[in-house]
């Protein structure tokens, strides 16, 4: 695993999307996304973390938005931690008829409303932040005592720049432009995204400057390029989580 801050891992082991650890309240953990699977290995991150900061159980699992990459691991994270609330947005849930919040095949034990920009305080030390547009549900992840925020898809992170989701990834793109401002208000300054780099500073300004780009008008050719270039990052992210 690699230390974000003194409170925050990135498990290295995770698939599909960044996945993090992150000390929640009362020396508990809550881990950030799932990946596509969850294995073993992933399992004994989260052990070592625990015994090396003497930390308790895992206490919350904190899905940003409903995409598989994101949630494929749910159902077998839940298991090695029963205790975990699994929180989700509202609008990334069905609902049964007995009115049971789903994500995936998971029942999720808190339901972040989606109303853009709403704030909703998890624990002392970690809050949900609704940005409706990636998908409608999609949320970030903010944890007062790191200065962490753990963005989803709202961003993917380069080497050396911010980029956006394609336009035609997005739910509701123009939505997700008004959530990305949102973002850069409420955000601390270093960020956690859900692919690429870690953000270690200067967080904020990246979004602000982020935000006011406009969306620059696509070929046919290059969208095909990298619908195909995807679908390759995909299959290649399957074989090596076997």
């Amino acid at each position: 695993m690699r230390h974000v801050t003194s409170t925050v891992w990135q498990l290295h082991s995770a698939r599909g999307c960044n996945v993090y650890a992150v000390e929640a309240d009362n020396q508990e953990l809550a881990i950030v996304d799932c990946g596509l699977r969850i294995s073993e290995r992933v399992v004994s991150e989260v052990r070592k973390i625990q015994v090396d900061n003497k930390l308790g159980d895992v206490t919350h699992i904190l899905v940003t938005h409903k995409h598989r990459d994101h949630i494929g691991g749910l159902r077998d994270l839940r298991r090695y931690f029963p205790r975990a609330k699994i929180v989700a947005g509202e609008l990334d849930c069905i609902f049964d008829d007995d009115n049971t919040p789903w994500i995936g095949e998971n029942q999720v034990t808190t339901v972040v409303p989606g109303e853009l920009g709403l704030v909703t305080q998890l624990t002392t030390n970690l809050r949900a932040l609704s940005l409706p547009g990636h998908t409608m549900g999609s949320l970030a992840f903010i944890c007062e005592k790191s200065r962490v925020t753990f963005t989803g898809d709202m961003v993917i992170s380069h080497a050396n720049t911010l980029a956006r989701p394609l336009k035609f990834l997005n739910a509701d793109d123009a939505l997700y432009i008004k959530s990305l401002k949102v973002l850069a208000d409420s955000a601390t300054d270093t960020g956690a995204p859900g692919h690429g780099f870690l953000i270690p500073d200067l967080f904020v300004k990246k979004l602000y400057d982020l935000a006011e780009q406009p969306r620059k008008k696509m070929n046919p050719l290059e969208m095909y390029r990298i619908i195909k270039g995807v679908i390759a990052f995909i299959r290649l992210r399957r074989r090596t989580s076997i």
